[in-house]
């Protein structure tokens, strides 16, 4: 067994790896733009989907948003989708957000990671 990268050190491809396989044992399939370079910049890296659709931008415990990906995340919220910035120290909330909604835990998980996107949507 490999040793457990500490979470500073976790690559967004690792974290990525990690909530694919969070998402796929919780039910939901994915989807992931493997080469952008046609693509608009700053589109969301996961798409989930099962009871609900969300995105999910990943970063790593020090990754920046980006410009591009700032107005992608006030674009999909203004227009209602459940779009979120998740970080590998939020794997045990991602975890709860993605179980049964409207349980008082969703409730507590959801608030916990829309304070990632409050920075982003003030500055619109």
């Amino acid at each position: 067994m490999r040793p457990a990268v500490p979470l500073p050190d976790l690559t967004e491809k690792q974290w990525q790896a990690q909530v694919v396989q969070l998402a796929r044992t919780l039910g939901w399939k994915h989807y992931h733009t493997f080469r952008s370079t046609r693509s608009p910049s700053g589109f969301p890296d996961l798409i989930l989907a099962r009871d609900r659709l969300v995105a999910l931008e990943l970063k790593t415990e020090t990754g920046k948003v980006s410009a591009h990906q700032a107005g992608w995340i006030r674009a999909l919220h203004h227009a209602g989708a459940e779009i979120y910035v998740a970080r590998p120290r939020h794997l045990q909330t991602l975890a709860t957000l993605l179980g049964p909604r409207n349980s008082t835990a969703w409730h507590e998980a959801r608030g916990h990671l829309l304070l990632e996107l409050d920075p982003i949507l003030e500055a619109a």
